[in-house]
């Protein structure tokens, strides 16, 4: 036979369980109420607000003048703003490749710039600008930035620049940096001459649209030619090489250096 349980037995049990569920309310309500105190409290304090903001990579610019086109001020709230607005405010700038805003520990703003690397410095009528990868130019005047790179000489049409601007990019770093001077000498006739100074005291004859598969092989050239004085290494269609007592008509009391063979690289 079964057991009969009298009501009054499980009413104590029936009443436990009801306890524990209301408790159980109560603390979730009190839990709600205790977070939104602190939300409300935390959002009317100074912790809320934007305490510093740190930028990160100017070169061409003041840190504070990217503090500024951020339209982020001290102060102000600093759930407020969108990151992806800030950056892509920052990312008009002229000379900006790259930008990532973000919010570090409780109150301030990081800001880090990518700016584009530096080509070469153009001269103009005894002035320089500093011309970036993307093709932007900077009077040097107002310049941050100071760069190791070759000075661009008589580059006044825009086609001719972008594609020297082109040939430096794909050359090695360490030719690159022996770079001191390049005169375009283009004419009608020959629209893509230039002559270039060397670091290292040689001077090179070439041609934009080679210029930099031909100077692959400067530092082997130079090699060959490191127990005769300096001179003339014309790149333009082969390569050879005349002394500068011959090619400018010097004194010459060494003896004549034979053409350096593309072969012979």
């Amino acid at each position: 036979m079964d057991k009969v349980i009298d009501i009054e037995e499980r009413i104590p049990s029936m009443r436990e369980k009801r306890r524990r569920k209301t408790n159980k309310k109560f603390l979730f309500m009190l839990i709600i109420f205790v977070v939104a105190l602190l939300a409300i409290l935390y959002f009317q304090s100074d912790l809320s607000k934007i305490g510093d903001i740190h930028v990160k990579g100017a070169g061409l610019h003041e840190s504070s003048f990217y503090e500024e086109q951020s339209g982020l001020t001290m102060d102000n709230p600093l759930w407020s703003f969108n990151i992806s607005n800030v950056e892509n405010r920052l990312m008009d700038i002229k000379g900006v490749e790259e930008v990532v805003v973000s919010r570090k520990w409780l109150r301030n703003i990081e800001i880090v710039i990518t700016e584009w690397n530096t080509v070469a410095y153009l001269e103009e009528n005894g002035q320089y600008s500093l011309l970036l990868e993307n093709g932007d130019t900077f009077p040097t005047g107002v310049l941050l930035r100071e760069a190791e790179a070759p000075i661009l000489n008589n580059f006044t049409n825009e086609d001719s620049l972008k594609r020297m601007s082109a040939q430096l990019l794909k050359m090695e770093s360490d030719v690159y940096h022996l770079i001191s001077e390049i005169i375009f000498d283009g004419a009608a006739e020959d629209e893509d001459s230039i002559t270039v100074y060397m670091v290292d005291g040689f001077e090179v004859r070439a041609i934009i649209s080679t210029f930099a598969e031909k100077m692959a092989f400067y530092p082997e050239v130079t090699a060959q030619l490191k127990d005769y004085e300096k001179g003339v290494i014309d790149m333009e269609v082969g390569t050879f090489f005349v002394p500068f007592t011959k090619m400018y008509g010097l004194p010459d009391e060494e003896e004549e250096v034979d053409p350096v063979d593309e072969e012979d690289e």
